[in-house]
């Protein structure tokens, strides 16, 4: 439930730890609400003024052990990269994630920067491709984030660029078709994954990248649709030119979607095996492709789990 908390929570939150009372409203918040006031009870408000709130006894305590680091975090990021530390950002933590990976990021994008509804599609997908217009202080961080004045009118014709979420010991190499596991890498990087995300299916950059650079074993994960199994077609084809391999996670007990469901606009091919290259897969993972053509369904990649396919292939190797 913690993830409720949007960087306003946090920083009202913030300045109750370090003074005893705040206007922040921030009981409206479902975490605040039902974690801190119902079941610790360690704020409330003032009494009587429904407007002022006060911490109560193990509020500091509390904030320390659950919140504090987290509140450092996004405040240190907002610190380093020159953006106002205030209440009025009402950020989610998936924007906060997503800001953080700009910034690692911002050498790439500067050399392609797209217009702000192309920018959009590819950083908030969840989002409408306006959803930059419709939320300027954001825009203007992101802005000044990558260190320019504007996004320009017209996307550049080349908009190949691989963002890639570093660790400090790598031993695999995760190329992702959706960018939501680079805004979170923490476990992928205890378990010595480094994340790559090539744009969906901007697969140019992979073809200029020299083989040498490739070191270590390359896994893919990927929406289990038309689109996405096409893409790790062309990506296997592409690293075997390169002398290197791939290997496909096949997920355990997926979940299957039906074809009409969210924004999945992906649908299967009438030709045979729709139109894939049987031979590109092994059986295992032609066997689950025939089966979710029989069913006309989807599996989606948030909901495959990547890592313990990845250790299970370092044991196995060894």
């Amino acid at each position: 439930m913690r993830e409720e908390l949007t960087w306003r929570e946090l920083e009202g939150l913030y300045r109750l730890y370090k003074g005893k009372t705040t206007r922040l409203r921030l009981m409206n918040n479902v975490y605040v609400k039902k974690v801190l006031y119902e079941i610790e009870r360690v704020i409330d408000y003032k009494n009587g003024n429904l407007k002022i709130i006060e911490k109560q006894d193990g509020f500091d305590v509390f904030f320390e052990q659950k919140l504090l680091d987290h509140y450092l975090y996004y405040a240190s990021f907002f610190e380093k990269v020159g953006i106002e530390i205030s209440a009025l950002r009402k950020y989610p933590e998936d924007i906060l994630k997503s800001l953080i990976l700009i910034h690692k990021n911002k050498e790439e994008l500067k050399d392609t920067l797209s217009t702000p509804h192309m920018f959009s599609s590819n950083f908030f997908k969840e989002k409408d491709s306006k959803f930059l217009d419709d939320n300027k202080r954001l825009r203007n961080d992101i802005l000044t984030i990558l260190g320019v004045d504007k996004f320009p009118m017209q996307s550049p014709k080349s908009q190949q660029w691989r963002l890639v979420v570093d660790c400090k010991t790598p031993k695999y190499v995760l190329l992702c078709e959706n960018i939501d596991f680079l805004k979170d890498p923490w476990l992928f990087r205890e378990n010595h994954i480094e994340l790559w995300y090539l744009g969906g299916s901007n697969t140019k950059k992979l073809e200029e990248l020299p083989p040498e650079k490739i070191l270590y074993p390359v896994f893919y994960v990927c929406d289990w649709d038309y689109h996405g199994l096409d893409i790790y077609a062309r990506i296997k084809k592409i690293l075997k030119g390169k002398g290197k391999k791939i290997k496909l996670i096949i997920p355990k007990n997926p979940m299957l979607k039906p074809m009409k469901s969210g924004k999945h606009n992906s649908e299967w091919r009438k030709e045979k095996f729709t139109n894939l290259e049987r031979e590109l897969f092994s059986d295992e993972a032609q066997d689950l492709i025939e089966l979710l053509i029989k069913e006309n369904k989807w599996i989606e990649e948030q909901t495959i789990k990547p890592i313990p396919e990845i250790v299970e292939f370092s044991i196995n190797s060894r």
